[in-house]
């Protein structure tokens, strides 16, 4: 079993990792989501198809310096467990759980509030 995850407390560590380390790292999340997804309910196609995109990202960029937009912010399970909030990734959409969408009171890795795409660039861009 992968124990990369619970490793990853912020895009940091996420950086540090081996490259070879990814592929299980990615594997871990989808595993997350859809053993959490199928307790919880949630978004699971969007966040299955992002797992190496959003991996990519926060390799590349520096949140909260650098803002991320996702197309609806539903697709935002990956970015959420990988700045920090993994080990809390069972609670979403539950009654004082993480929010099912990106929340700006949740994280500071979190741009903007809203549930689906609007002018989120703009928000972004104002902060």
């Amino acid at each position: 079993m992968d124990t990369t995850l619970p490793t990853i407390t912020s895009p940091t560590d996420l950086k540090a990792l081996p490259p070879e380390q990814l592929p299980a790292l990615a594997e871990k999340i989808r595993a997350t989501l859809i053993e959490t997804l199928s307790e919880t309910g949630g978004h699971l196609g969007p966040n299955l198809g992002v797992v190496e995109l959003t991996i990519a990202m926060h390799r590349v960029f520096d949140t909260p310096k650098d803002k991320f937009v996702f197309d609806v912010a539903h697709q935002g399970y990956v970015h959420k467990m990988l700045t920090g909030r993994w080990d809390k990734i069972h609670t979403i959409r539950q009654y004082e759980g993480l929010n099912g969408f990106l929340l700006r009171s949740e994280s500071e890795h979190d741009c903007y509030g809203a549930g689906h795409a609007r002018s989120l660039v703009d928000l972004c861009l104002r902060r």
